[in-house]
C-alpha cells in the first residue's frame, strides 16, 4: 500500500514537473521572439543611423533634409520608447506568471503532503485496528480449542465404561 502511495505521489510529481517543463519552453520561445524582434529593430536603427550619417555627409547645409531625418528620428525614437514599454510589459508578465506557478505548485505540493500524512495516519489507524482484532480473535481460537478439549474429556469419559475395581486386580 505504502508503494502504491509512494507510486502515486511520484507520478503526480512528474506531470507537475512536465507541466512546469512545458510552460518554461513556452516563455521561453516567447522570449526568443521578442530578442528577434528587438535584434531587427537595432539593425533597422543602425542602418538608419548609417544613412543618416551619408545623408548628412551628402547634403550638408541642406535644412529641409536634416529635419525631415530629425523628424524621422523622433518617430523612430518614440517607436523603440513604445515597443521598450511594450516589451517590459511582456516581461512583467511572464515574471507573473512564473510567479503564479510557483505558488500553484508550492501548494500542491502542500496539499500533496497533508494527503501523504493524512494517508499514513489512516493507515497506521487500520493496522492497529487489525492487529486488535487479530489479537481478539487469536484469543477467542485459544477459548475454543480449550473448550473443545474439555468437551472431548467429558466425551471420553461418558463413552468409557467406569472399570469394576475386581477386575484391576
Amino acid at each position: 500500500m505504502k508503494e502504491l502511495i509512494k507510486t502515486i505521489v511520484l507520478v503526480l510529481l512528474v506531470v507537475v514537473a512536465i507541466y512546469f517543463a512545458f510552460v518554461v519552453t513556452k516563455v521561453n520561445d516567447r522570449m526568443d521572439q521578442l530578442n528577434v524582434a528587438d535584434s531587427v529593430h537595432v539593425i533597422n536603427i543602425d542602418g538608419f543611423d548609417h544613412n543618416l550619417n551619408d545623408l548628412e555627409l551628402q547634403f550638408h547645409g541642406r535644412g529641409k533634409h536634416i529635419q525631415q531625418f530629425q523628424r524621422d528620428l523622433k518617430a523612430l525614437d518614440q517607436k523603440l520608447g513604445i515597443t521598450a514599454r511594450k516589451f517590459d510589459v511582456k516581461i512583467d508578465s511572464v515574471g507573473l506568471l512564473i510567479s503564479e506557478l510557483r505558488m500553484n505548485t508550492e501548494a500542491e505540493l502542500a496539499n500533496l503532503k497533508r494527503d501523504q500524512e493524512d494517508t499514513a495516519k489512516r493507515l497506521s489507524q487500520f493496522q492497529r485496528k487489525t492487529d486488535r482484532t487479530l489479537t481478539d480473535l487469536q484469543t477467542a481460537l485459544s477459548r475454543m480449542n480449550r473448550e473443545k478439549n474439555d468437551l472431548e474429556k467429558r466425551v471420553k469419559t461418558l463413552e468409557t465404561p467406569p472399570e469394576d475395581p475386581k477386575k484391576k486386580k
